[in-house]
């Protein structure tokens, strides 16, 4: 498809730009241009699932931007659809959800109204703008109580939850599994049995398309997503035993804990764990020697959460705090 600076006429396939994108649509008249959503220009931000197939006039489908019309080479004007079949068919679609960035955008709409079958030529681009941006989603759900433990993938996570010797262990490692498994198809759209999933050198599960962390605690387990490397831990809130100090603080930190009330050390100390080992898991180390952990110098955040009726603190350590985002799952979904 060649594009011009021209005047469209009825059944055109009409784009503008934005940054170093383009929005799609089909040009009926100034007055009707149908197309799968506004340009992102035009419009408030919105989930995906709220993007709809609409009309619009000539001015919001441009939003202050220059058009240009497509021009069909000679293989495409063989399959070009008539001018009313152009039209109808995009009528007719108005409404329609379903939108994905990659996969069921504004360019795959336009197409398939104008050839007959859906094409993007930005699905590169797109996708390495999407895999660049920023994301941290953090999933927190109640260990179920019972519920029968089956067979998850990959085999060698299945191998390991059933070797267990404690019940509580296993129904931790199978349910945390499942949350991660939820996590997964709900922030990249990504099935867990079709990833490829393994246990590196020094004993943690990795996957080259994401970048995950697990964790458990009491009755509570977490997981957290996102491009780059990263920890998380949930730990729940209770007595710490005497003189852990001395095993878990760097020299400043004990400094630190000397000159604090008494009421307020066993926070300090179970924050500083929590933050320790979320930091030892984004670094991927094999051995955890908490003492060398400097928590001052590192991206973590904690925050305390409250999960069937039990107080836990929830720490991450991520470059992408900022776009830290807290899901509670209904254990009924795992």
């Amino acid at each position: 498809m060649n594009w011009e600076l021209k005047e469209p006429v009825c059944g055109d396939m009409i784009r503008m730009s934005f940054g170093q994108f383009h929005h799609y649509g089909i040009y009926v008249s100034d007055d009707e241009v149908i197309q799968f959503g506004l340009a992102p220009t035009a419009r408030p931000a919105l989930a995906a699932k709220d993007v709809a197939v609409c009309a619009s006039n000539m001015e919001e489908f441009l939003n202050g931007s220059f058009l240009e019309v497509g021009v069909p080479d000679k293989k495409e004007l063989k399959k070009k659809r008539k001018v009313e079949e152009i039209v109808s068919f995009a009528r007719s679609r108005i409404g329609e959800t379903g939108y994905h960035i990659l996969y069921n955008n504004c360019e795959h709409f336009a197409y398939e109204c104008y050839l007959g079958e859906k094409y993007c030529s930005q699905t590169e681009d797109v996708r390495s703008l999407f895999q660049s941006l920023p994301l941290l989603d953090i999933y927190v759900s109640e260990l179920p109580k019972n519920g029968k433990i089956k067979t998850v993938h990959p085999p060698e996570r299945n191998t390991e939850i059933h070797a267990c010797g404690s019940e509580k262990v296993r129904r931790e490692k199978y349910y945390v599994w499942k949350l991660l498994e939820y996590a997964l198809e709900r922030t990249f759209g990504k099935k867990l049995k079709k990833l490829s999933i393994t246990k590196n050198k020094n004993g943690k599960w990795e996957c080259p398309d994401c970048a995950f962390s697990l964790s458990h605690s009491g009755n509570a387990v977490a997981v957290a997503l996102s491009r780059k490397t990263l920890g998380v831990d949930i730990e729940r809130i209770a007595a710490v035993k005497s003189g852990v100090e001395n095993k878990i603080l760097t020299a400043r930190e004990k400094d630190e804990f000397s000159a604090l009330p008494i009421e307020e050390k066993n926070r300090y100390l179970l924050e500083k764990w929590t933050q320790k080992e979320s930091v030892f898991k984004s670094l991927n180390q094999p051995v955890f020697h908490p003492e060398h952990i400097e928590t001052a110098n590192e991206q973590v955040e904690t925050q305390e959460i409250e999960i069937a009726g039990e107080k836990y603190l929830l720490t991450v350590a991520s470059p992408d705090l900022a776009k830290r985002k807290l899901v509670f799952v209904p254990h009924e979904k795992l």
